[in-house]
């Protein structure tokens, strides 16, 4: 189990382990109808023989299908340690404090119409979440659907399980599903079943007035049964809390198969009226998902399909893949769907080439196989190729590309004939087919230890996600450090800053920035100029004037004091036009830099996940493709560097068409003491934007006191406070 009262970081295990591990449960509501919400809970305990105590509460009946029920919960005579509250919402705050004054350790509460309906259920259900923690119980939900530990037979839920139209008791697992949604979870588990797999722990956490799904992740991180985790997720109060499991997830050898809600705008607003949730940026939560390694579905099939593949416990050593195809056609579009997918498809060995094409002469033996039409005579070409990658080629993944050999009886003994040998002769390697056949067909072959796809895609999107997991199933993988933050880096803002105040601000947090200046006057900005060097730049400085460029506040390549003194003139007159009523410091003066590469960077604090950095290759890359990538606040320079590396324009940084390598360690560098800097002002900053970030060629910037990063200068700074 789960260790009881073990510290889990900012968790406690002991706190959630009755929702699993309870020896007794009051269902409150209870029905003697067991189709009802009531009623399901209370059949499945006596159906699956749960080897704890259940107590039906009704005040209106003596024994609810065969079990004597109560009144109240206040009335059973023993202990209860976990609750089940199926009643109309009114009713559910006393229960709850029925519940507290019991010493129930844990409330599971489905009942809906709370936080999701507007303010008045979202004032009900603070009551209800300070009732528990009152009292030291934890709730699961509101709006919810319930649980399950189908290892202990405790199923404390109303979705449709068993028992009913024939349905078989839930199988045993080794994937924990945790769900904000009800319907969701259920839908994931019929899913399952249909695909012969099984959960072991099943929760949905609905409105989440007390745990959140991070709650969940973390007790089944240590959960020695758990080893896959499967979420369907929408947001979260708590972002630290969810990085913390996320981390303990990832130590434990857990990989994390997730699908978030709220893609599109629409898709947020649903999202947030479906069970209250923050949702925020979508492509912030990708970069969070590649920070902490999390694999991220795109669809509900795709989350069942690669969970159930990491239940089979064959992770790839490499991003590579052996192909094998009855179809040339088909096995091009599988190189090409490995190349987008980042596994390699290397030739076979010349010598395993030459094995291979006396049995095909007119095939191609590299890597895809193609045997051609032979194998419709002769199935061992088959089996031949893939013992040829396995054995001589190394591979520890190849897929094979069957197509409808699978429905025609005929093939599919022979092909069944040469293949399964194959199986047990080499029972470690990842084996895929993508073929079509019966659902008992697909069953007896997943028997037998291969994984089964229609899709050739599908297929290759498995492979590549198991190798990109493999590393964290293996414990190869460590969690994404968390850096210290420097309390030093902390600021106060009680208004916008200036650009001055902002450049300033960030220097001492160890970003680089270009020399500058403030002048007051004419005489003031040419003599600034002079001493730093031209071309010069102007911008008019004032905390009332954020976006300069729109009034006409920036001049550059000012190549003398003339040319600076004519432009300090006209950016104060233009700012006075434009914003009189705006407090002016003066003109900010600094020189122009040039020759490197043009970078933005910036932060922006995100409902769900906090401060979240952002960086992308500036110009047409950021304005047109938006190529970006982010990453959650703080992080390391390893992790700064792997950000950068995501973004297409980042062959720019290391030297593309002959040109001089940029000081990507210093870039980096400067994103690592940004994220502290954000961390530091999680409460007090709305956003920050360095833009342009100049990257300088390797060994051309200036080195700084207290700075690594030596290559890389910014020349501009906003930083909007909360």
């Amino acid at each position: 189990m789960a260790g009881k009262s073990k510290s889990l970081g900012t968790f406690d295990a002991g706190s959630i382990a009755p929702f699993f591990e309870s020896k007794s449960l009051a269902v409150i509501g209870a029905s003697t109808d067991p189709i009802k919400q009531g009623g399901r809970p209370v059949r499945y305990s006596v159906m699956s023989g749960y080897k704890g105590r259940v107590y039906p509460i009704n005040p209106r009946a003596d024994e609810v299908q065969g079990v004597k029920a109560y009144p109240s919960v206040g009335d059973v005579p023993g202990p209860v340690e976990c609750a089940f509250i199926a009643l109309p919402a009114p009713a559910v705050e006393g229960a709850v404090m029925d519940c507290a004054e019991k010493g129930v350790r844990a409330a599971i509460i489905i009942s809906a119409g709370f936080g999701e309906v507007g303010a008045a259920g979202r004032r009900t259900q603070q009551r209800i979440a300070d009732i528990g923690r009152d009292a030291g119980m934890r709730l699961v939900g509101p709006n919810c659907m319930g649980l399950m530990d189908v290892r202990r037979n405790f199923f404390p839920t109303f979705a449709p399980l068993f028992g009913f139209n024939g349905e078989e008791r839930p199988g045993i697992g080794n994937i924990s599903l945790v769900s904000q949604s009800g319907a969701f979870g259920a839908h994931a588990y019929e899913m399952a079943r249909t695909r012969g797999a099984a959960f072991n722990k099943w929760v949905t956490t609905g409105n989440q007035c007390d745990t959140e799904i991070s709650d969940f992740v973390a007790y089944l991180a240590d959960d020695k049964d758990t080893e896959i985790i499967m979420i369907y997720f929408e947001g979260c109060r708590d972002p630290e809390k969810l990085k913390q499991a996320f981390r303990m997830a990832r130590a434990n050898g857990k990989p994390v198969v997730l699908l978030k809600a709220g893609r599109s705008e629409t898709g947020v607003k649903a999202a947030v009226s479906h069970t209250g949730s923050m949702a925020g940026s979508d492509a912030a939560f990708d970069g969070f998902c590649r920070q902490f390694g999390i694999h991220r579905a795109d669809t509900t099939s795709e989350l069942m399909d690669i969970a159930i593949a990491c239940s089979m416990r064959k992770y790839p050593s490499k991003p590579r893949v052996g192909l094998v195809s009855i179809s040339g056609a088909a096995g091009a579009l599988m190189a090409d769907y490995a190349a987008e997918v980042g596994l390699d498809v290397p030739p076979l060995p010349r010598a395993a080439q030459k094995k291979l094409l006396k049995l095909f002469p007119f095939g191609s033996a590299l890597n895809p196989i193609d045997p051609t039409a032979l194998w419709g005579q002769d199935m061992s070409v088959l089996s031949a190729s893939l013992e040829a990658l396995i054995k001589d080629g190394g591979h520890d993944a190849v897929v094979l590309f069957g197509s409808t050999i699978g429905v025609n009886f005929i093939n599919i003994e022979r092909f069944k004939n040469h293949i399964f040998p194959v199986r047990k002769k080499y029972p470690k390697p990842l084996i895929v087919i993508s073929m079509l056949g019966s659902p008992d067909l697909i069953a007896d072959w997943k028997t037998e230890g291969f994984q089964i796809y229609e899709d050739p895609r599908r297929a290759i999107e498995v492979v590549a996600a198991l190798a990109k997991l493999g590393p964290i199933a293996r414990r190869e993988a460590r969690p994404p450090a968390r850096p210290r933050v420097p309390r030093a880096f902390r600021i106060t803002p009680e208004r916008a800053l200036s650009e001055a105040e902002a450049m300033d601000a960030l220097e001492k947090a160890g970003l680089p920035f270009a020399p500058r200046g403030v002048a007051t006057s004419r005489a003031g900005a040419q003599r600034l100029a002079a001493k730093m060097g031209f071309p010069a730049v102007l911008k008019i400085a004032s905390r009332d004037i954020l976006h300069k460029s729109d009034i006409g506040g920036v001049e550059l390549g000012l190549a003398s004091k003339r040319e600076v003194g004519a432009a300090y003139d006209g950016i104060l007159k233009k700012a006075k036009k434009a914003a009189p009523g705006a407090a002016i410091d003066g003109v900010l003066v600094a020189p122009q830099i040039g020759g490197g590469d043009e970078t933005i960077l910036g932060v922006s604090n995100d409902p769900g996940l906090g401060p979240v950095v952002m960086f992308g290759m500036g110009g047409i890359f950021v304005e047109v493709y938006k190529d970006v990538a982010f990453r959650v606040a703080p992080f390391s320079r390893a992790e700064a560097k792997a950000m950068i590396a995501e973004v297409t324009g980042h062959a720019i940084l290391t030297g593309a068409r002959g040109q001089a390598a940029s000081d990507v360690d210093a870039l980096a560098d400067a994103l690592h003491r940004l994220s502290l800097f954000a961390a530091a002002n999680a409460d007090t900053i709305a956003s920050i934007d360095i833009n342009p970030f100049m990257v300088l060629p390797k060994g051309k910037g200036k080195k700084g006191k207290g700075r690594k990063g030596r290559g890389a200068v910014g020349v501009d700074a906003l930083i909007e406070p909360l």
